[in-house]
Protein backbone atom coordinates (compact mmCIF):
# COMPACT_ATOMS: atom_id res chain seq x y z
CA UNK A 1 0.00 0.00 0.00
CA UNK A 2 1.31 3.40 -1.18
CA UNK A 3 0.33 6.38 1.30
CA UNK A 4 1.45 9.69 1.37
CA UNK A 5 2.12 10.85 4.41
CA UNK A 6 1.28 12.58 6.82
CA UNK A 7 -2.65 11.25 6.86
CA UNK A 8 -4.29 11.64 9.85
CA UNK A 9 -7.31 9.64 11.16
CA UNK A 10 -9.81 10.34 14.06
CA UNK A 11 -10.15 7.50 16.44
CA UNK A 12 -12.06 7.33 19.65
CA UNK A 13 -10.19 6.95 23.21
CA UNK A 14 -11.74 3.41 24.61
CA UNK A 15 -11.89 3.01 28.67
CA UNK A 16 -10.11 -0.21 29.35
CA UNK A 17 -9.96 -0.96 33.18
CA UNK A 18 -7.97 1.15 34.83
CA UNK A 19 -6.29 2.81 31.26
CA UNK A 20 -7.47 4.28 28.08
CA UNK A 21 -7.08 2.66 24.57
CA UNK A 22 -7.08 3.24 21.00
CA UNK A 23 -7.31 1.35 17.96
CA UNK A 24 -4.63 2.06 15.59
CA UNK A 25 -6.02 2.40 11.44
CA UNK A 26 -5.63 -0.63 9.51
CA UNK A 27 -4.40 1.73 6.72
CA UNK A 28 -1.53 2.35 9.21
CA UNK A 29 -1.11 -0.88 10.35
CA UNK A 30 -0.19 -2.06 7.03
CA UNK A 31 1.77 0.99 6.17
CA UNK A 32 3.96 0.18 9.38
CA UNK A 33 3.89 -3.43 8.70
CA UNK A 34 2.32 -4.08 11.91
CA UNK A 35 1.42 -7.56 13.20
CA UNK A 36 -0.06 -9.10 16.26
CA UNK A 37 2.86 -9.24 19.07
CA UNK A 38 5.11 -6.64 17.42
CA UNK A 39 5.89 -4.01 19.64
CA UNK A 40 5.85 0.01 19.03
CA UNK A 41 8.06 2.99 20.39
CA UNK A 42 5.17 5.73 21.46
CA UNK A 43 6.22 9.24 22.97
CA UNK A 44 5.03 12.75 23.05
CA UNK A 45 6.08 15.90 21.47
CA UNK A 46 3.74 18.82 22.71
CA UNK A 47 0.50 18.04 21.46
CA UNK A 48 1.27 14.94 19.31
CA UNK A 49 1.70 11.11 20.31
CA UNK A 50 4.48 9.59 17.68
CA UNK A 51 4.63 6.37 17.30
CA UNK A 52 7.24 3.53 15.20
CA UNK A 53 7.21 0.05 14.98
CA UNK A 54 10.26 -1.26 17.18
CA UNK A 55 13.23 -2.66 14.64
CA UNK A 56 14.55 -5.74 15.63
CA UNK A 57 18.33 -5.89 15.46
CA UNK A 58 19.85 -6.84 11.80
CA UNK A 59 20.60 -10.88 12.56
CA UNK A 60 17.90 -11.64 15.13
Amino acid sequence: MVMVMPVKFKVSVIQNEKSLRVTIPKELASHLELKKGDSVIMWADNSHVIMEKERKPSGS
